[in-house]
């Protein structure tokens, strides 16, 4: 077969799953260019593509992609709230249902991870990538990976007991470090 016969079946086989990996990171407005534009540099970078197994390369090609929309929306939304400071002042509304708080809980967990961390979770939860090939997407060896998911599934549990624990019943750390 063609390399363009080739790159239309990675497509027809790979797109959704690209779309639904960026569509989880960036949102559905900007998701189908992320993953477009994620097809443009396999296109153009085609004879660096793993062949055998190339969700992982698509991944972490979406992942960069991603990485720079994040960038520049970040840095427009800064400008806009130094333009906007006095209008976007407003407390946090608060809810105290159990299901929200709880997410919250979780979502704050997932965020207090450094990006890479962060990155390696998502992949093998909501991807379904295995160890090897997670590790491949963030650049980094199988056990770096292994040592980095094991450091990262401890302090998620740190922080989720710290979290449902009343303020008043937490033990100060005094500086110790979690990992």
């Amino acid at each position: 077969m063609s390399d363009e016969a080739n790159f239309t079946s990675m497509f027809q086989e790979h797109y959704e799953a690209v779309l639904r990996y960026t569509w989880r990171r960036v949102g559905p407005a900007d998701a189908a260019d992320v993953a477009a534009e994620t097809f443009k540099v396999a296109w153009e970078k085609y004879d660096r593509v793993p062949q055998d197994q190339p969700l992982p390369w698509l991944y972490a090609t979406a992942r960069n992609l991603t990485l720079n929309l994040i960038r520049r929306d970040n840095r427009r939304d800064a400008i806009a709230d130094s333009l906007n400071k006095d209008l976007t002042r407003h407390g946090a509304e608060e809810d105290h249902a159990a299901t929200l708080a709880a997410r919250q809980a979780a979502l704050a967990a997932l965020n207090s991870l450094s990006d890479g961390d962060r990155e390696l979770v998502l992949l093998m939860s909501w991807e379904g990538l295995d160890l090897r090939q997670a590790a491949a997407v963030v650049g980094c060896s199988r056990s770096t990976a292994a040592m980095r998911l094991h450091r990262i599934r401890r302090r998620l549990r740190h922080l989720l007991v710290e979290e449902s624990q009343p303020i008043t019943d937490r033990q100060p750390s005094f500086g110790r470090s979690v990992i």
